[in-house]
C-alpha cells in the first residue's frame, strides 16, 4: 500500500452561534493513501464540506477547529500558522471547489490565475517558465487549443472548461492530497464524466490521494475505492466501496441508496426518500442522530449515542442495531 498523505484524528469544527456553540464535524476521523480516492458522502447539512475546509484550514471566525489532528505526509498542520499554512495549501494540498465560476477571477487570464500559484510556491521560477507549465498543465487537463485559452478570460470559456482550469490550478504544483468537493455539481453528465475520469488519470500519473465530496452514490461506486459516510456532521460508516455499497451496515447507508433511481422501473413509479430532515445542529437528539428518522430505531437508539466499531475487517458502524446483527454475541 501506498504511503500515507492524510490522517485526520478527532477532528471537531465549531460555529459560534446565537444559539451556542455547535460542532459542524465532530470526532472525525479519516487516512487516505497515496493513490487512492476516498469518498465523504451524505445529504446536504451532513458537514461534508465543513470537513473538507477544516482540512484546508479555511474555517472563518465565528468557527473554528476546536480540536483534533490533521498530518499531511506526518506533519500535523493544526499547529502551523496562517503564513505557513498558505505555503502548504496549493503546494502539499489543493481544493477543486463546487462552482468553478466563484474559484477563478473574471478579470484574469486563466493562464495568469494558474501561473501565479507556480510563482508563489515555487522559488527561482521566472514568468516564461511559469507559463510553459501552464501550458502543459492545459494540455494535462485536456483544454484544446491551450496556446490560445491561455489568454482568454474565464466567461470565454464553457463550464467544463472552466472546472478543466480549476483542476488545473489545483494541480499546479503536484499536491499529495487534492479534495473535491461536488467537483461536478454544475456540470452535465457527459462532461461530468470526463472530469472525473481526469481525476482519476491524473491521480495515477501523480500518485495522489484523493478525497471525493459528494452525494451522489452512483460516482463512489465508479471512482472511490473506500467511502466514509457522515450524518449530522459525524461518520457513521467506513469500509471499502463495493463491500459498503454492496452490503451497507447502517440504516442511514441504506436509506440513501435505496433513493437512487431504479433505471428498470417503470416509469410513474414514485421515487424513494428519507422522511424527515437532518436535525439542527443546535438542537441534536441525545442519542443516535439518525435515529428519528429510522425505520429500524429502537429504544436505546433515542438513548444513547453509537460509537463507531469495527464490525468485520475494513468496516467501521456506528449503529446499535448493526453492531447486534453484525457482531457475534
Amino acid at each position: 500500500m501506498n504511503p500515507e498523505v492524510l490522517r485526520v484524528t478527532g477532528l471537531r469544527t465549531e460555529f459560534r452561534t446565537p444559539r451556542g456553540v455547535i460542532a459542524a464535524v465532530a470526532d472525525m476521523d479519516l487516512v487516505v493513501h497515496g493513490g487512492e480516492t476516498v469518498a465523504v458522502v451524505g445529504e446536504s447539512g451532513s458537514g461534508k464540506s465543513a470537513f473538507a475546509y477544516s482540512i484546508m484550514r479555511l474555517i472563518d471566525p465565528p468557527g473554528r477547529l476546536a480540536a483534533g489532528r490533521i498530518e499531511i505526509g506526518g506533519r500535523d498542520i493544526m499547529a502551523l500558522d496562517e503564513p505557513a499554512m498558505r505555503q502548504v495549501r496549493g503546494r502539499e494540498i489543493s481544493m477543486v471547489f463546487q462552482e468553478p465560476s466563484t474559484s477563478l477571477n473574471p478579470l484574469m487570464p486563466v493562464g495568469a490565475q494558474i501561473a501565479e500559484s507556480i510563482l508563489l510556491h515555487e522559488a527561482g521560477v521566472s514568468a516564461a517558465q511559469a507559463r510553459a507549465r501552464t501550458l502543459d498543465l492545459l494540455r494535462l487537463v485536456g483544454i484544446p487549443a491551450p496556446e490560445r485559452r491561455i489568454d482568454e478570460f474565464p466567461h470565454q470559456l464553457s463550464g467544463g472548461m472552466r472546472q478543466r482550469v480549476v483542476i488545473a490550478m489545483a494541480l499546479a504544483c503536484r499536491p499529495a492530497l487534492l479534495l473535491a468537493d461536488e467537483p461536478t455539481t454544475a456540470l452535465d453528465v457527459t462532461v461530468q464524466a470526463q472530469v472525473l475520469d481526469l481525476i482519476d488519470r491524473l491521480k495515477e500519473e501523480l500518485g495522489m490521494g484523493v478525497v471525493l465530496i459528494t452525494h451522489d452514490l452512483g460516482l463512489v461506486a465508479e471512482h472511490a475505492q473506500r467511502v466514509a459516510v457522515v450524518y449530522a456532521g459525524r461518520k457513521v460508516e467506513e469500509g471499502p466501496a463495493e463491500q459498503v455499497l454492496a452490503d451497507p451496515a447502517h440504516p442511514y447507508t441504506a436509506a440513501l441508496l435505496a433513493c437512487r433511481p431504479d433505471p428498470w422501473q417503470e416509469s410513474d413509479a414514485p421515487l424513494l426518500e428519507i422522511p424527515g430532515v437532518v436535525p439542527a445542529l443546535a438542537a441534536m437528539p441525545p442519542g443516535c442522530a439518525f435515529a428519528p428518522r429510522c425505520a429500524r430505531a429502537e429504544p436505546v437508539c433515542a438513548e444513547t449515542r453509537p460509537e463507531l466499531e469495527a464490525v468485520s475487517a475494513g468496516r467501521l458502524v456506528a449503529c446499535h442495531v448493526a453492531r447486534r446483527e453484525r457482531l457475534p454475541a
